[in-house]
């Protein structure tokens, strides 16, 4: 019984030494050094005025999808097309293609 005591003492003092020594390892030898700076994506740029210039072009695609998107709705809204509301329709729908690839490309 007393034997069982002393195993089980010297065992819980054996896990709380790892645990420490674990401990003092991972935040000195085992620590990474600081990185300078912000940290970056690979191969991604940052230049302000790209970003800016980025943003504008969202902007305007948002607005010129809205405007096609209106001019879309009331071609459809017609009871009966012609030829040149299909040829019409088609462009636009094209229009509105066109922005999504390139903000798909981006």
């Amino acid at each position: 019984m007393f034997r069982k005591t002393i195993s089980k003492r010297i065992t819980f003092l054996a896990m709380i030494i790892l645990i420490l020594g674990s401990g003092i390892m991972a935040f000195t030898v085992l620590r990474k050094p600081k990185a300078d700076g912000f940290p970056r994506m690979p191969g991604m740029n940052f230049n302000s005025d790209a970003g800016l210039n980025r943003t504008l072009s969202i902007y305007q695609d948002l607005e010129q999808l809205e405007v096609l998107g209106g001019q879309v709705r009331t071609i459809i809204k017609k009871k009966k097309l012609t030829d040149a509301d299909s040829v019409l329709l088609k462009f636009k729908l094209k229009q509105i293609d066109s922005i999504y690839k390139r903000a798909v490309a981006h």
